[in-house]
């Protein structure tokens, strides 16, 4: 086991996030609000000292990581990261509870959305912007840990970025990683900038835009106030939220392909056709819910629709409740069910957003339709293929491994929410959401489906077992579940 390489890509995580603490810190100083100034500047020292200290102790060793140790980084970086990210909301007493700070640093961290943070419309805007920025910077780190990965594993329709990153097998998976970074960097920030200009010039106001932007891009569903009303100001705004929200739950390998001359990248990639497919058929049918429903008029139930489903399938979890004709919320059941099942299937593998993925459930469905024309063809030789390339066994078997460990895990975490107290459908909901790392998509699912009636209210009213649970469950879900469980499997430490 090589510490070494982990501990120098821990330091340049901390080290990274010290100096963006500054930008925070400077609103803060603006605003005259001291206390918050303060607590970034302490928190930024004493995460440079961590982080530099690891840089630095290592800054000798020759970075070299196997898969064993990539699986342990980013276990280690997700998990650990969030202590430090949250010291400003701890020490500036934005939440009463250090587990409250480390629950909404590591909801952030992980474009999970889910908020204890309640008032947000009077808290400092260096709080709000700081809540925004670590979602940007973890959905960033997901595309990178995700195309690395990739490099080391066999994934159906490997795509052109993964394929550049790993041209040279006697290349170090250091230099792969700064490849990766290099490459995927500048498309992340080009389509942050440019989301960010097209939110200001549509009305909103320049913080509003620029904590939005980092927030949309990233898939991460963390608003500036209580409930995000603000986010349907106009159309304009809401068009270009469901461009950048679509684009986030994109695979950044095609838009690197893109803009490296394949102009054919996302038509020939099966995931982004299965995407288009995904966002046309369930708007269609939310809108054929909210016709048949609602006294709704048809532009604004088409509004609705689209605008839903673009959110509940990249799992970024901005919602616009239908509002019906007396001025009253109202959800068709059938409609919530709907977003349900789009936020737990997910966007493009190698994208900012979470849930089963589209490829893992493309796999399932034609796993499945071989099985049924087995039984009238016992004897046929049936090729599954994804896009040009044969299926695997391998793969197939490890798409239903991850499915049937994701319904165990629901399972497990909703057993265990349900015994701090919660009813059924609370525990269900939120372990559902929080898997699929759409946590801010469970105010409005509770309201849908009868708030009466549940013991949910926010987040920051459950019980400390339920917060433990919770980040348990942003964990795996943000992992994909086999990274946490590699480490205890007694094979990977034998190697």
């Amino acid at each position: 086991m090589l510490l070494a390489p982990i501990m120098t890509i821990l330091g340049w995580f901390l080290s990274v996030l010290a100096a963006l603490m500054i930008m925070p810190s400077l609103y803060a100083l603006s605003d005259g609000n001291t206390l918050i100034a303060t607590s970034f500047f302490v928190s930024a020292l004493g995460t440079l000292f961590f982080g530099g200290g690891l840089v630095l102790a290592t800054r000798m060793e020759t970075p070299s990581l196997s898969r064993r140790e990539t699986f342990l980084t980013a276990v280690l970086v997700w998990a650990l990261v969030p202590v430090f990210v949250s010291l400003p909301f701890y020490i500036g007493e934005v939440v009463p509870t250090y587990l409250d700070a480390y629950f909404e640093a590591l909801s952030g961290f992980t474009t999970n959305g889910a908020s204890v943070v309640d008032n947000l419309q009077n808290q400092s805007r260096a709080v709000l912007l700081w809540r925004a920025l670590i979602q940007w910077v973890g959905g960033y780190a997901l595309i990178i840990f995700v195309a690395t990965l990739a490099t080391t594993i066999s994934l159906p329709g490997n795509n052109p970025l993964n394929q550049a990153i790993a041209k040279s097998t006697r290349r170090r998976l250091s230099r792969r990683i700064r490849f990766a970074v290099l490459s995927i960097l500048q498309i992340y920030i080009i389509m942050t900038v440019s989301c960010i200009l097209l939110l200001w010039a549509s009305g909103m106001d320049p913080f509003h835009a620029m904590c939005y932007g980092f927030s949309t891009l990233s898939t991460g569903g963390f608003t500036v106030t209580d409930g995000g009303l603000e986010l349907f100001g106009n159309r304009f705004t809401e068009i270009i939220l469901i461009i950048f929200m679509t684009l986030g739950a994109i695979s950044f390998s095609l838009h690197w392909a893109f803009l490296n001359g394949d102009r054919r990248s996302y038509f020939n990639n099966p995931e982004y056709r299965y995407m288009m497919f995904g966002l046309v058929f369930g708007t269609a049918l939310m809108l054929l819910l909210l016709t048949l429903e609602t006294d709704m008029p048809v532009y604004q139930s088409v509004r609705y629709a689209l605008f839903n489903t673009v959110s509940a399938l990249t799992t970024t979890g901005y919602t616009m409740d239908p509002v019906s004709a007396s001025g009253e919320f109202f959800w068709p059941v059938g409609s919530l069910f709907l977003l349900f099942f789009l936020l737990s299937i997910g966007g493009s593998t190698g994208s900012t957003a979470g849930g089963i993925k589209l490829m893992r459930a493309a796999l399932l469905v034609k796993q499945g339709v071989a099985e049924v024309r087995r039984l009238s063809y016992p004897s046929a030789i049936i090729v599954l293929k994804y896009g040009q390339a044969a299926i695997t066994r391998e793969s197939v078997l490890s798409a239903w491994g991850f499915f049937s460990l994701y319904c165990f895990s629901v399972i497990l975490v909703a057993m265990g929410l349900a015994f701090t107290g919660l009813d059924f459908q609370a525990a269900f909901v939120l372990a559902t959401s929080n898997i699929a790392n759409a946590g801010a998509a469970v105010s409005s699912l509770m309201t849908g489906f009868g708030s009466d009636e549940t013991d949910f209210t926010s987040y920051s009213a459950l019980p400390e077992a339920a917060k433990l649970l919770l980040c348990l469950a942003m964990l795996l879900g943000r992992l994909e579940f086999f990274t946490v469980l590699a480490l205890l499997s007694p094979s990977l430490w034998r190697r």
